[in-house]
């Protein structure tokens, strides 16, 4: 659900000013190996969509909780050093007056730090007596009042505010269209999206399936379906390869440049080994007289191997 919406808001507003129970549904590895497991709470209560009514179900990550603090923290630090900067330039050029310096302030804190902070502009008046014409001062010599104003900058973390942004770090909102999915399910099936964002991926890069310049949208429909039909070969491809590498140990395979380890090969990294490969036939009256092959390497075997294939099925 994004992040714009109203029920967004709604939802984040009221756990900044009070406590929402919560519960541990579901436990993983953390992905970056500074913490062992990853843990996902759900918030209790009813949430739908003001639009149709659709379940909303709020959830809290620990490790987004912490990557959300520790993005706040440099947020922070960044916006003081502007705040410091800012103040070194002070009483100059464009900030002479109270309302250039708040406009500068708030120019340069974007992305809403400004409310992180109890910023403060102080005010200070001098007022310096001037002679009014030449000559020496005497009994009859008037002056006339000149009055400077410097300002100064005073800034220092709201603190409470901060502690309100605390309560909403780690939490994420999941919109389901299907009543009879659980928060389990639906937080499952999201957790599965980098997987088909990666064929995606792969149908606009690998096989570069836009632009199609047809007139028909019949046309578009037929090529789409092959390109769907490619998606599906190259996945059973990957997925025979894989399995048959967890079943044989093997770990890794060098089909990256420079022979490089791929943990997970793709269709398109193991066809880019075979690229380079090529037979020779020497011809006499349009008759094979004679016919050379390159050597496979190792790593080419290795993969022919995991897909079941020999030496004389490829070249066949």
């Amino acid at each position: 659900m994004p992040d714009t919406w109203k029920e967004s808001k709604s939802f984040k507003d009221i756990l900044r000013t009070k406590k929402i129970p919560r519960k541990v549904i579901l436990k993983k590895t953390a992905p970056d190996g500074l913490f062992e497991y990853e843990y996902f709470s759900l918030f209790e209560g009813q949430h739908v969509t003001l639009k149709n009514g659709y379940r909303i179900y709020w959830y809290c990550s620990s490790e987004k909780k912490r990557l959300d603090r520790v993005r706040r923290e440099k947020r922070m630090q960044k916006a003081e050093g502007q705040l410091a900067f800012i103040s070194s330039k002070l009483n100059r050029a464009k900030l002479k007056t109270k309302s250039k310096i708040k406009e500068r302030i708030d120019s340069t804190l974007k992305k809403g730090m400004a409310q992180f902070f109890s910023i403060t502009i102080y005010e200070k008046h001098k007022s310096i007596k001037k002679q009014i014409g030449r000559g020496r001062p005497g009994p009859g010599t008037k002056y006339r009042t000149h009055t400077s104003t410097s300002y100064s900058l005073l800034w220092e973390p709201d603190k409470k505010r901060l502690r309100q942004e605390e309560n909403v770090d780690g939490i994420f909102p999941l919109l389901t269209t299907d009543r009879s999915f659980g928060p389990k399910e639906v937080l499952s099936s999201y957790k599965y999206q980098p997987r088909l964002e990666k064929r995606f991926n792969q149908f606009k890069s690998v096989h570069e399936a836009a632009p199609l310049l047809f007139k028909k949208i019949e046309r578009v429909e037929a090529m789409m379906f092959l390109f769907f039909m490619a998606l599906m070969v190259q996945g059973i491809i990957e997925r025979k390869v894989r399995l048959a590498m967890k079943e044989k140990s093997i770990k890794s395979l060098p089909i990256y440049p420079e022979y490089r380890s791929s943990f997970y090969p793709t269709t398109s990294k193991i066809f880019y080994n075979f690229d380079r490969v090529f037979s020779y036939k020497i011809l006499k009256n349009d008759k094979v007289v004679k016919e050379f092959k390159d050597s496979l390497s190792s790593a080419q075997k290795t993969i022919l191997s995991l897909l079941d294939m020999d030496e004389n099925e490829y070249w066949g």
